[in-house]
């Protein structure tokens, strides 16, 4: 900043591009922060496409269905040259076998959870207020393990707080 002697050692970024940051000492640094705002300029559109092109970390996401077919193809080939006597066995039989675990915060949360979809709040929040009286520091103080799974269980419960706040959003603008 002019007339700052201090010396720059801390970076904020230029733009949202992220690509440039200016150098400023600390002071500097924390009052540009709090007056930076990364969604300046953009609509709320703009923004929410942001937040899901973020989830999936700006990465496309491949289809799997043309490589599903050809899995297909190929296991009924299969099944005719070393099995031609027996029944074809049924397509669910490899579609379960082959169904990809979808790994997202989401169900990685229901899962340390022990719960499953569909659930509602209130069955979330039954099983944290479980899952907390279980693992609470208080009830098992010097567990190192019991901290760490506290700490899980918190941040999976605003995980699925968060998402189902979401998914509320969505619904009331749905019905609108």
């Amino acid at each position: 900043m002019p007339g700052c002697t201090a010396k720059g050692e801390y970076k904020a970024p230029r733009d949202r591009s992220l690509a440039g940051h200016y150098m400023f000492c600390l002071t500097h640094v924390q009052e540009y922060n709090k007056a930076w705002d990364f969604f300046s300029g953009m609509s709320s559109r703009e923004i929410e496409e942001h937040i899901v092109r973020s989830t999936l970390w700006d990465r496309p996401t491949r289809r799997y269905d043309t490589e599903a077919a050809m899995a297909e193809k190929l296991k009924a080939q299969a099944w005719k040259t070393y099995h031609f006597t027996d029944s074809e066995p049924s397509k669910d039989h490899y579609r379960k076998a082959a169904a990809p675990e979808r790994h997202t915060p989401e169900t990685d949360a229901l899962a340390i959870f022990g719960l499953s979809p569909p659930v509602d709040m209130n069955i979330i929040k039954t099983r944290y207020k479980e899952l907390v009286k279980k693992y609470h520091p208080d009830v098992n103080p010097g567990n190192r393990q019991a901290e760490e799974m506290i700490k899980t269980i918190n941040m999976s419960y605003t995980i699925l707080r968060l998402a189902y706040e979401k998914f509320e959003k969505f619904e009331e603008s749905k019905n609108k």
